[in-house]
Formats: structure tokens, C-alpha cells, sequence
């Protein structure tokens, strides 16, 4: 499906599924060695894109997996979820229950921001954006991994009733995470196109010049690095 849809789905319904599933989240995804490789491999360049930020945020922190591996000395997440911040908090990490849309900082606080783990699949992405850059100083990074909306596959599809999930954002193109965080004041210095794949390394990254080259959508991940710009966000 295409990233485009008429409104994210409410904060209230997405706290809800991921305040079910909270516990023992990290068990279930550790148990899949495929699944914990390919989220290994993303975190290490989501952390390589922040290296040297002093205050970091996370978005949609969830148990605070990625956020306990960042060395910044001030780090905080964010998540709608009660249940995820629990576990986070018990990391012994600094939590606040909010909104992605409406973040409890001041201006120009942080120098880098993270929002991994496909969080931006669940918000209007020119409003968290705009939100990123507000919170972000001059030269401060945003890094943002996204899973693909129309990956290419031999596999035979699903019915379309069951993977019909209209109310997420889910990029069939790089340009529909470029040009909003761009209107925000967020320009890209980094792109990583990135496949899923059966074996080792179970995720490979795809170079620019054959994404542009092959009309199908070939990358599953996306992890985009953005830099903060002096211009002030919308």
C-alpha cells in the first residue's frame, strides 16, 4: 500500500494494543534469531547517525531496547503506551507518556532524535515532523526507520482483506518521508534502502542507483537520516 492515508490512526487505540502485548515483548521478538539480527543491524545505524549527541530523544521508545543502547549522557523516550514505558522505566531509563504530535519539550532542546522501530507508521508524518524540528537545535539529527509499503516479492501475497492496513504509514516511496521533513526544515544527509532476506546476513542494503534503476519497489526498511536546518519549522 501507499504511505498515503486520510489520518493516522488514534494514540488512544495504538496505547491499547501495545499495553496487551507489553509484556513479554522483548522475549517474543528475541526468540526469532532472523528478527533480532535484522533489528540488530538497524540499530546500529540509527546509533552511527547520532554518534556524539550529548540530550537525545527517542520516539515511541516502547520497552526502551534502542534507547538503553545510546550513550548520550541525557536521553529520554517518549511513547503512548503505559505498558511499553513500564518496562522502559524499569531499564532505568527516563520516561514521559506523550504524544509524538504534541511532544512535552522546549524548543531546541535535543541533538538528536530517534524514531525507530517503523514508529512513524503511526502518525501524520508533516505534523512529527514538524514536532522533530521544533525540538531539535540548529545541526541536530533526526533518524527514521520506516518499513516499506510495496515491497517487491515472488511470495505469494495474502488475500488483500487481510493486509489491508489503511491506517498506517508505510513509504511505497522515498520521496513520501523526504518532502514532508524537507516543508519542516529536516533536509536528508543519509538514506539507507535495506531488504529482508531468508539467511544470513538477513538484511542487505540496496544501492541508490538500483532503486532508481528497477521499477518495482526492491527495499522492505528504510532508515533515513535527517539534519535540522536554521530555518524555523512550519
Amino acid at each position: 500500500m501507499s504511505g498515503r492515508r486520510a489520518a493516522p490512526p488514534d494514540p488512544r487505540d495504538v496505547a491499547a494494543t501495545y499495553d496487551a502485548g507489553a509484556d513479554g515483548y522483548d522475549a517474543r521478538h528475541a526468540a526469532d534469531p532472523r528478527r533480532a539480527h535484522r533489528a540488530a543491524t538497524l540499530d546500529r545505524l540509527q546509533l552511527a547517525a547520532i554518534g556524539g549527541a550529548q540530550e537525545v530523544l527517542e520516539l515511541g521508545c516502547g520497552t526502551g531496547r534502542l534507547l538503553a543502547q545510546v550513550t548520550a549522557p541525557r536521553r529520554v523516550g517518549v511513547d503512548v503506551s503505559a505498558g511499553m514505558l513500564h518496562h522502559a522505566a524499569a531499564r532505568g531509563l527516563a520516561v514521559v507518556r506523550a504524544d509524538a504530535h504534541a511532544l512535552p519539550f522546549a524548543d531546541r532542546r535535543f541533538d538528536a532524535v530517534l524514531a525507530g522501530k517503523g514508529v512513524f507508521r503511526y502518525l501524520d508524518p508533516g505534523r512529527a515532523f514538524d514536532e522533530c524540528a521544533r525540538v531539535l537545535r540548529p545541526g541536530g539529527r533526526l533518524v527514521v526507520h520506516l518499513y516499506g509499503g510495496r515491497t517487491w516479492t515472488i511470495a505469494r501475497r495474502a488475500p488483500a482483506s487481510r493486509r489491508a492496513r489503511v491506517d498506517l504509514f508505510e513509504p511505497a516511496d522515498v520521496d513520501e518521508i523526504v518532502a514532508p521533513a524537507a516543508a519542516a526544515g529536516l533536509g536528508a544527509v543519509a538514506i539507507h534502502r535495506l531488504r529482508s532476506i531468508r539467511v544470513r546476513p538477513y538484511l542487505l542494503e540496496i544501492p541508490a542507483w538500483i532503486d532508481r534503476a528497477v521499477p518495482a519497489q526492491l527495499w522492505s526498511h528504510l532508515v533515513v537520516v535527517l539534519q535540522r536546518t536554521s530555518a524555523a519549522a512550519r
